[in-house]
């Protein structure tokens, strides 16, 4: 299966950066990591996160649960946009829940967005007790993705959605070579000398080379229990946006 040859890489990942303690990576780098992602994604990242949310449940009052919120540009993003009455945001990296904090309350949004700790593998909440739960950039660094479409699965009221954002590849061949020209000599470059921590960027190009995409995802989280499965390439395939249905 395609979930069990990622786990292996994430294991077997020369830097040592295993999923047991990724997070301690993401500890290091969070001073650094939103202005990495606005130089490595050209920006593009914002116009992704916005794409997130035209994938949402319709209607309004939702309650949304965004898992690897890392500095909560996702979640904060999510409540500016409109239609969600409260939303929690959860992260394994103290560090990078930190500056999330920051920025929630810099942003007026602290009644609405709860920031916590917590397992996207692992949710300490009820059955159906969310109308949409998210995930930017953070599914590729879980070694047991199963278990965390799972709890997400779990937690989704009828009607609710699950929306995934993750890396993938191009289909087109050129672009496909100049994408993964820019991921293994581009990004481990510019993140190292940006971040100071050029072990962290080398492990980051690994995952999202090695995560399975496209058909092949969809299919995992049909696996976990979603009834209904869809893959939205965008930016010509180099990210995903995945959407998966509980249906009523």
């Amino acid at each position: 299966m395609a979930e069990d040859h990622y786990s292996r890489v994430l294991e077997e990942e020369p830097e040592g950066e295993s999923r047991v303690r990724v997070w301690k990576m993401f500890d290091r780098i969070a001073p650094t990591y939103d202005l990495v992602n606005r130089l490595l994604s050209f920006n593009l990242d914002v116009r992704w996160r916005k794409h997130v949310h035209s994938h949402l449940p319709p209607g309004g009052g939702l309650r949304l649960l965004d898992l690897a919120t890392g500095t909560g540009d996702q979640v904060i993003s999510m409540i500016r946009a409109g239609g969600i009455r409260s939303a929690v945001g959860v992260d394994m990296s103290t560090e990078m829940l930190a500056r999330g904090r920051e920025k929630v309350a810099a942003a007026g949004l602290t009644p609405i967005i709860s920031m916590e700790d917590g397992d996207a593998t692992d949710l300490q909440y009820d059955d159906a007790s969310f109308n949409a739960v998210t995930i930017s950039f953070g599914i590729r660094n879980v070694v047991h993705v199963d278990r965390a479409l799972s709890e997400m699965r779990r937690i989704l009221k009828p009607g609710g959605r699950a929306v995934i954002l993750e890396f993938s590849l191009p289909a087109n061949p050129v672009v496909r070579f100049g994408h993964l020209f820019y991921l293994r000599y581009v990004l481990p470059l510019v993140g190292g000398l940006v971040s100071g921590d050029w072990g962290a960027y080398r492990y980051l190009n690994t995952t999202i080379e090695a995560f399975p995409y496209g058909d092949a995802f969809t299919e995992m989280m049909r696996e976990a229990g979603f009834e209904k499965a869809t893959a939205y390439p965008v930016t010509f395939g180099i990210a995903t946006i995945y959407v998966g249905e509980a249906l009523p």
